[in-house]
């Protein structure tokens, strides 16, 4: 692996393991492994794309490197600090530094909510700064960065369409000022014409906001599109890495060369 200084967020000898089945003593006879001891970060202002299908273990990564799941061995460094030696208010920085983009907006987000309501969550709960007239402009100028209009923050997501909901947790993640988002799967339940929308977006509120993405997906080519570099995975390993063109244009792995096939069909 590079050197480790030039990573804000990586993943070192990450495993992670299910246990399945225990005996009647309580130990487990049955388990599943999902990561196989990787080594994995992103650098500060670039994209890192983490490609594989279903069931390769990138999720479980991108959830590891954000804490929503814990290793079963291995660390997670930000900024150099190790995640679980972190004080309480490093964490707390870490916590709001780190954000996600999901699949699925509209779960994401609570239903009884009106959309100035979900976007107001965050900063209230990571104590970004008091309810009143700043909070009112800083939600209106998110947005409109991801190109909507005022009006929609009464109204509920649920009513919104996938494209609106995407566009809302883009802003929803960006109004913290994060240094890294981790986008998992983050256009694959969107129509293609949407596809592309929210693909340009996201860019464009990278260089704005000079921050780093691991952008997740089954789909190489929508990452080659996106990412500066490409990890590919494969049963819980990554089997292939390197710029987006040295992958993508001339794949070494059988692995990676097969989704690349599939995505010039």
């Amino acid at each position: 692996m590079e050197n480790e200084q030039n990573f804000i967020l990586r993943g070192e000898n990450l495993h992670k393991e299910y246990v399945m089945q225990k005996n009647v003593f309580g130990k487990p006879v049955k388990k599943f492994v999902t990561l196989k001891g990787i080594d994995i970060g992103v650098k500060c202002g670039e994209t890192l794309g983490l490609v594989g299908e279903s069931g390769s273990g990138k999720s479980t990564t991108g959830e590891i490197l954000g804490d929503l799941q814990k290793p079963t061995e291995g660390s997670v460094y930000y900024l150099g600090r190790k995640v679980s030696d972190m004080t309480k208010e490093e964490y707390k920085k870490y916590r709001k530094d780190i954000q996600f983009i999901f699949q699925d907006p509209k779960g994401s987000m609570n239903p009884k909510f009106t959309v100035y309501q979900v976007m107001k969550e965050p900063l209230v709960t990571l104590d970004v700064m008091p309810e009143g007239e700043e909070m009112d402009a800083l939600i209106k100028d998110y947005i409109s960065k991801v190109g909507l209009e005022e009006d929609i923050l009464t109204e509920s997501p649920s009513r919104l369409s996938g494209g609106q909901c995407q566009r809302i947790a883009i802003a929803r993640a960006l109004i913290v000022n994060p240094k890294v988002v981790i986008c998992d799967e983050p256009v694959s339940a969107l129509d293609v014409s949407v596809q592309a929308q929210i693909l340009n977006l996201l860019r464009d509120l990278q260089k704005e906001l000079k921050i780093a993405y691991v952008f997740i997906s089954h789909d190489i080519g929508i990452v080659n599109y996106m990412a500066d570099r490409i990890a590919v995975m494969y049963l819980g390993e990554i089997v292939e890495s390197g710029t987006a063109d040295e992958v993508f244009g001339n794949p070494k792995d059988s692995y990676t060369k097969r989704l690349v096939d599939c995505a010039l069909v």
